[in-house]
């Protein structure tokens, strides 16, 4: 299930094996086995590909089947922050937002015409 996942992170990502490997700083052809299923990754390794695809180790063992949304640290900083604000910069904070997706969302609009 593992070598299935790193296959499909690592084409989400439009990245090739050349590059995971270079980021792991590991041969090319090493990185290939782990996606054939061939050889077993080091638990070091599979934090930082972890980290590279933001998914949970678990996730990436395939122990489950949705990943778990996993924040960056700027937006883990906009989460703490919004908790700090009162009802009213809350609500502030979400009127911004939906007015900025309505905005993303008639310009996708706009482009498909």
């Amino acid at each position: 299930m593992t070598s299935l996942r790193l296959k499909e992170l690592r084409a989400k990502k439009k990245l090739t094996q050349a590059d995971v490997s270079a980021h792991l700083q590991i041969a090319r052809e090493t990185y290939s086995r782990y996606e054939s299923g061939d050889r077993e990754m080091t638990y070091e390794t599979m934090i930082i590909l972890a980290e590279l695809f933001s998914v949970s180790i678990d996730y990436l063992l395939g122990r489950y089947n949705s990943n778990p949304v996993i924040l960056d640290d700027a937006e883990l900083n906009v989460v703490d922050t919004f908790r700090m604000l009162d009802d009213r910069g809350k609500r502030s904070v979400q009127a911004t937002l939906e007015h900025e997706r309505s905005q993303i969302v008639d310009n996708t609009k706009k482009s498909a015409m």
